[in-house]
C-alpha cells in the first residue's frame, strides 16, 4: 500500500470521450492508501482458501505474480470484505476520483509519463514492447509514477467503487464515490492488454454490470488513512 497526500486535480478530459466531460476540478482533502499494484492471482487465493473469495478464476497464462482477473465487482467486494475483517483495517474499492488523482500522481497529460503512450512503457494493445497484446504482465513490470504506483495504465481494468453516469454532470467534487449502493453498473479505470492506448489514458472509463465477470477486469485495493 503507498499512502497518498490530500490534494486537488483536474479529473476528467476536455477533448476526450464525452463520459470524460466535463473536465471538474476535484479535492480529496484527506489521505488515504491505495495498493501499489493490482491485487494478484497468489492474494486472491489466499482469500478463496480462506473462504472470503467463492470464485477462483482459472486462465490459461495466470501466474501468482500477474494481477487477478475474469472478475466482476461483486467478486472485488468479496476481497475487500475478506481483508478487512483478515487485518482489522477498514479496505474498500477506491473510488473513481480517487483512482484517478492516483494515477496521475501530479500530472496533467494523457499518461502520467507524457501525452504519447511511447514503447513498452505499459501492458496493452499497440503499445509496443514484450507484453504488446499477449496477456498480463506481472504486477511489476512496467515503472512507478510519481506516487509510487505501478500498472495503473493497462493491464487490467480495474473496478472503482462507483455507479456508472454518461457523463460527469453532477459528480462530487470532494473525492467520494458517486451513486446509490446497489446501482447495477460499475465504473471501470486503467485500459487492458487487449485495448488500445487510447483505454489507458489517465482520464479513461468504462462500464460493466457489477454482477458479470470478464477476462479483462481486475482490481487494486484502498484503505482510510488514521
Amino acid at each position: 500500500m503507498i499512502a497518498l497526500p490530500a490534494g486537488s486535480f483536474t479529473m476528467g478530459s476536455r477533448k476526450g470521450d464525452i463520459s470524460e466531460q466535463p473536465a471538474h476540478k476535484v479535492s480529496i482533502d484527506y489521505p488515504f492508501a491505495i495498493g501499489r499494484f493490482e491485487v494478484t492471482v497468489a492474494e486472491w487465493k489466499a482469500c478463496h482458501a480462506a473462504g472470503g473469495c467463492k470464485y477462483l478464476p482459472t486462465r490459461k497464462g495466470m501466474t501468482d505474480t500477474s494481477p487477478v482477473y475474469n472478475l466482476s465487482w461483486l467478486d472485488a467486494e468479496q476481497y475487500v470484505k475478506w481483508l478487512s475483517q483478515k487485518t482489522g483495517k477498514q479496505y474498500r474499492l477506491p473510488s473513481e476520483a480517487e483512482w484517478e488523482y492516483a494515477a496521475r500522481a501530479g500530472t496533467t497529460s494523457e499518461y502520467w509519463w507524457g501525452d504519447d503512450v511511447g514503447k513498452g512503457r505499459a501492458n496493452c494493445k499497440n503499445c509496443g514492447g514484450e507484453w504488446n497484446k499477449k496477456r498480463p504482465a506481472a504486477v511489476d513490470t512496467f515503472a512507478a509514477n510519481a506516487f509510487g504506483l505501478q500498472g495503473m495504465n493497462g493491464s487490467v481494468w480495474e473496478w472503482v467503487a462507483d455507479c456508472w453516469f454518461d457523463s460527469y454532470r453532477g459528480a462530487p467534487q470532494d473525492g467520494s464515490a458517486r451513486g446509490k449502493s446497489n446501482c447495477q453498473s460499475r465504473v471501470l479505470r486503467g485500459g487492458s492488454w487487449r485495448n488500445d492506448p487510447d483505454y489507458a489514458r489517465s482520464a479513461s472509463r468504462f462500464t460493466y454490470d457489477h454482477d458479470v465477470r470478464y477476462v479483462l477486469n481486475g482490481f487494486r485495493v484502498a484503505r482510510a488513512m488514521k
